[in-house]
């Protein structure tokens, strides 16, 4: 089986997906070539419009003034995500999107700054997220695309969303990776989205990839 983990940064989780969906022939997605124009409409627009189910379990959190990122449930910093990577639009999908506290770092959420700026790491999360879109993107979706995310247990702050608790127009995230992908069976695909709360906010952490 070949798994793909979390790595130090927000965008280094996001490069070690692409790295296996690229190592693993079967499988469509981060490939320059994406057709960046699969889920926009005829006239390039994309509104993001997420929808999240909820419930106790999301554990509601207050919006601090002044923070462009994070949201205040699980369903809806996923959902928010999976929108961003769907809809091919980067900057929506970073400002989600924080590293794990590991050892004696604590979690850090991406920064307006860093999302639409143009350093090394900027570049590199949209980039990647641009490829991600390739396995993400169903054949024709709405715009913009309707999300939910089913409610999910949360423990100490943290969540584990499976591909088949997260749907795009209807289908679920890992029947959407599967038909995006040739020689792949259903019970060798997991896909595994992690949020936790970060300063108050809900953010996606990682993205766990398992193919075999």
């Amino acid at each position: 089986m070949k798994t793909a983990r979390s790595k130090k940064t927000a965008a280094g989780w996001i490069a070690g997906v692409c790295v296996l969906l690229a190592a693993a022939p079967a499988l469509t997605g981060c490939s320059t070539d994406s057709d960046s124009t699969k889920s926009k409409g005829q006239d390039g627009s994309a509104s993001a419009a997420p929808t999240a189910s909820t419930g106790a379990d999301a554990e509601p959190t207050p919006s601090p003034k002044g923070r462009p990122g994070g949201q205040s449930t699980v369903q809806e910093a996923v959902a928010t995500w999976v929108t961003g990577v769907v809809q091919d639009r980067p900057e929506k999908a970073c400002l989600v999107m924080a590293t794990a506290a590991t050892g004696g770092s604590p979690a850090k959420p991406n920064t307006a700054a860093m999302c639409g700026g143009d350093t090394p790491e900027a570049r590199q999360m949209k980039q990647q997220i641009h490829r991600l879109h390739a396995s993400f993107a169903p054949a024709q979706p709405k715009n913009p695309p309707t999300v939910k995310v089913a409610k999910v247990p949360v423990a100490e702050k943290k969540a584990t969303v499976d591909g088949e608790q997260i749907t795009v127009d209807g289908q679920t995230l890992k029947a959407i990776v599967l038909s995006n992908s040739t020689g792949v069976k259903e019970d060798e695909l997991g896909i595994r989205v992690e949020a936790a709360v970060v300063g108050g906010r809900w953010y996606v952490t990682d993205l766990g990839l398992s193919v075999g």
